[in-house]
């Protein structure tokens, strides 16, 4: 019986020291993401009389945080694959589903758009937003935006699981969570006609898992411009569709 205990009170000393030193990993990293979005400036462009306007919406992703420059965020690039257009950008970091509704509720009502791309989802999944509320949130998205545009594009992250920010026993966790709001914007990109970018099955998936330190920035939860660069080659397939 001793031995037993004994046993036990080595494996609570175990995970316990294994949680403190994950909870001290991921304050860390959480500080070098501060410090990502005190230095990135999202990519925008005014041009008066274009003959193209694009609208950017979202969270981190969309604004570009972990980018070396604002030209290698999604942003960036979809202003560089249409040089003549307008491109107004709305992300915020930290945003999610619900929070994007209230941006969305103050466009103006009779404005559209040729384009608008929306990168949103990946914080409801990191901060276990319940998936009936990320169902219904996520309807009211694409159902507003489809009224505002003929070309909608829109995705939510890769597996987030992937991310080395977050200790290996919340990887399952979370990678479900992925599966299950990839799913729930399969079926809603149907029903309004939108392009989902689906980037967890995707061949990007196994690339930035292969090379996280190019990929991802140094918070090791963002991407860096060349992981960006991933998610827009799988965003131009989109927009050829």
């Amino acid at each position: 019986m001793f031995v037993f205990k004994s046993i036990g009170l080595v494996v609570f000393v175990m995970i316990l020291i294994i949680g403190v030193f994950d909870a001290n990993k991921m304050f860390l990293l959480a500080k070098k993401s501060e410090l990502l979005i005190a230095d990135t400036v999202p990519f925008e462009r005014k041009v008066a009389l274009a003959p193209m306007t694009i609208l950017v919406l979202g969270d981190s992703t969309a604004y570009g945080t972990g980018s070396e420059k604002s030209e290698l965020s999604t942003a960036g690039r979809l202003g560089a694959l249409y040089p003549d257009a307008s491109l107004k950008n709305l992300a915020e970091n930290g945003l999610r589903l619900k929070g994007l509704l209230s941006i969305i509720s103050k466009l103006p009502a009779n404005e559209r758009y040729d384009l608008v791309l929306v990168q949103i989802g990946a914080n409801d999944i990191i901060r276990l937003t319940k998936m009936n509320d990320i169902r219904r949130d996520g309807e009211t998205v694409f159902k507003e935006l489809s009224s505002k545009t003929d070309n909608l594009v829109i995705l939510h992250s890769g597996d987030v699981g992937d991310a080395q920010f977050f200790p290996l026993y919340l990887s399952p966790i979370l990678s479900r969570r992925s599966k299950e709001v990839k799913n729930i914007y399969q079926l809603l990109a149907q029903k309004y006609k939108a392009n989902y970018v689906n980037l967890i099955d995707s061949p990007i998936s196994k690339k930035l898992r292969s090379d996280p330190e190019k990929y991802y920035a140094n918070d090791q939860l963002h991407l860096s411009g060349g992981g960006y660069g991933l998610w827009f080659s799988e965003i131009e397939r989109a927009l050829r569709r």
